[in-house]
């Protein structure tokens, strides 16, 4: 997908105090597909339980045979190598069953985030042409009840008059797979041209299916949406080779074993939960835990306990609401000896955190890592070998295979020395081959570069290039002395809430909808829970008289210039009327805590918002309320 036109030559890295690391390559690389992979550890563990959740479990063996049905099944329908077929599922056996299923047939495996307002999801499916969708008829989401998935069906499907479907929103998509999980009290007999996911799973069952023989380790395997998705949304297509390989050395650096077992609540449409969690356990051979179909700390933490778990999975706000149960429970850490490592990554982790999982979990182990979803998703890692200063205030070394290194953020091609910051770029195998249909942001975020020839890791587009592909992060960090990674701040605007990538833009375009706003600008504020949390500067329309209530004292603020203009204005706007117009039409996450009146916004020669001015005035703003 990368374009090799055009490839500029580094200067050789030279001196040695380069920011500039490669990983090791003692162990090998794994050859071949995910499917390959996975008939392997099903010879080697097929009594073994292979995935496990609260209402249900199977084994390597069991698992094979139902993603078997599954494919035939996918077949019939005229699903083919290549297709793409999308998922909006919670934590659920079915989930896995999916994920090999499209696997055998060759067929692109798309998660979709299933608190996702319906449009989100249509734009999702029109832009990466899906053939096939397989959806719950009930989501549950994070601390709230079971939510009918009928608004989002309603759209998709379009009753024609000879009673078969047409999924007119999305011209390529032929046929949906449901999951009837509401024990009636959805009306599923409603929507005709549905396929019963389990009817016609269950009609294949107990045929072999026999893998497509031209399946290669470089063939596209996934597609992962890199934030919420809009109009025009940003896909990372992943191929085996950077799936398999990125689970399996993220299992070596937390030195797992084949009694090990991980417990996962991070969510399966994340790389967390796609590659930390199915193909790390995949490819060691060990036991996945899905705790709840959603994330449920009550019920983590207590599958930690019943199972005996011995690595645990989640972004630091999960981790925080870990150790808020076992305080609430007062579970002494003797009770969590079981727990040994795990892994704890996607937003900045305050070293205060890192010693209290040391001292109240028993995860002295326990690995921190950096990476993105274009990198399939960890580039670096902690070890248990490292120093208590270097877990606490470093992301680790970059991983096996890899090369990472810092550079000149006006020249993205000029390396730095080491201690100096600049923007983090990463090169190897796990590096995507490019964005779903989007030339020009592959353009912007990959680097094509002659290779000089110093290490093994290249990414090259062909067997013989000598041309390293460099994936820009859009990240500020440095490499120390000792060749460990920091991670400094932000370059690019993503805010990062608690593991997840938002877009400001999305909020912004949402916000720009509303007919009593002028203007808005979205940043991400710092928060000791989430990491960031969602600002909103807001510019009411001439004829609005903005309001902060009694309630909204401690989350807004009139930072206007000019107030006393328009006090005899009819129309009001509250904070209150801002988070209720995202809710509505983009979902919770993308709500804003905090909500600041302004006049203008600061403002570059160039006519660009300076985003780092509001980032500076919204935390000072809480430092004052601290």
């Amino acid at each position: 997908m990368v374009d090799c036109k055009g490839v500029y030559k580094p200067s050789s890295p030279e001196p040695s105090d380069l920011a500039w690391v490669d990983g090791l390559t003692t162990v090998p690389l794994i050859q071949g597909t995910v499917g390959e992979r996975f008939i392997e550890t099903v010879k080697r563990y097929p009594d073994r339980t292979a995935i496990q959740t609260a209402s249900d479990q199977v084994t390597y063996k069991q698992l094979d045979e139902l993603s078997d049905a599954l494919a035939a099944t996918l077949v019939d329908l005229g699903v083919n190598k290549s297709d793409r077929v999308a998922v909006s599922l919670g934590h659920c056996v079915e989930y896995a069953v999916i994920v090999y299923a499209c696997v055998k047939v060759g067929a692109v495996l798309v998660p979709l985030n299933p608190a996702h307002k319906p449009r989100q999801t249509i734009n999702s499916l029109k832009h990466i042409s899906a053939r096939c969708y397989i959806v719950s008829a009930e989501i549950t989401l994070p601390f709230r009840q079971p939510q009918s998935t009928v608004e989002l069906l309603n759209e998709i499907c379009a009753a024609r008059g000879d009673n078969t479907a047409l999924f007119s929103p999305v011209p390529s998509l032929e046929h949906i797979l449901l999951i009837d999980n509401s024990s009636g009290r959805v009306d599923v007999v409603r929507y005709p041209g549905l396929h019963n996911y389990h009817t016609v799973s269950a009609a294949h069952v107990g045929q072999k299916f026999h893998q497509h023989n031209d399946a290669h380790e470089g063939d596209v395997v996934n597609i992962q949406f890199t934030s919420g998705t809009t109009s025009s949304p940003k896909a990372a297509c992943l191929t085996h080779r950077n799936v398999l390989n990125n689970g399996f050395f993220v299992g070596y650096g937390m030195e797992l074993t084949e009694k090990d077992i991980i417990c996962c609540p991070p969510p399966m449409y994340h790389c967390f939960g796609q590659v930390l969690g199915l193909m790390t356990a995949m490819t060691h051979g060990v036991t996945l835990i899905l705790p709840a179909e959603s994330f449920n700390p009550n019920v983590a933490v207590n599958s930690v306990l019943v199972n005996k778990v011995t690595v645990l999975y989640g972004v630091p706000t999960m981790f925080l609401a870990y150790l808020d149960v076992i305080a609430e429970q007062s579970i002494a850490p003797t009770t969590l000896a079981s727990l040994r490592t795990g892994v704890i990554g996607g937003s900045p982790i305050p070293p205060s955190l890192r010693k209290q999982l040391h001292e109240k979990m028993n995860l002295s182990a326990l690995t921190s890592v950096y990476g993105m979803t274009e990198a399939s998703p960890i580039v670096t890692q902690t070890r248990s070998t490292d120093s208590l200063e270097k877990k606490l205030h470093t992301v680790g070394r970059v991983m096996p295979h890899m090369s990472l290194r810092i550079a000149d953020r006006a020249n993205p091609h000029r390396v730095l020395r080491r201690g100096q910051k600049g923007e983090v770029q990463m090169s190897g195998y796990s590096v995507m081959p490019g964005y779903w249909n989007a030339e020009e942001e592959n353009a912007e975020t990959l680097l094509l570069e002659d290779d000089d020839g110093l290490n093994g890791s290249s990414n090259s587009t062909n067997g013989t290039s000598t041309r390293r592909i460099w994936l820009r992060s859009g990240d500020e960090g440095l490499i120390d002395e000792d060749g460990y990674i920091r991670i400094t701040g932000r370059i690019k605007d993503i805010i990062i809430r608690g593991g997840e990538n938002i877009h400001p833009a999305e909020i912004e375009n949402c916000l720009m909808g509303y007919d009593l706003v002028a203007d808005a600008s979205v940043v991400g504020l710092f928060d000791e829970r989430y990491g960031e949390v969602i600002g909103s500067f807001v510019i009411p329309k001439a004829a609005v008289r903005p309001v902060i209530t009694d309630t909204d004292q401690d989350s807004c603020a009139d930072l206007r210039t000019d107030q006393s203009d328009n006090t005899n204005c009819s129309l009001t706007l509250t904070p209150s009327d801002i988070r209720s117009w995202v809710l509505s039409r983009l979902g919770k996450m993308f709500v804003p805590k905090y909500v600041f009146w302004v006049s203008n916004m600061p403002l570059t020669a160039s006519g660009k918002v300076m985003k780092f001015r509001l980032r500076e005035i919204g935390n000072e703003w809480l430092d004052k309320r601290a």
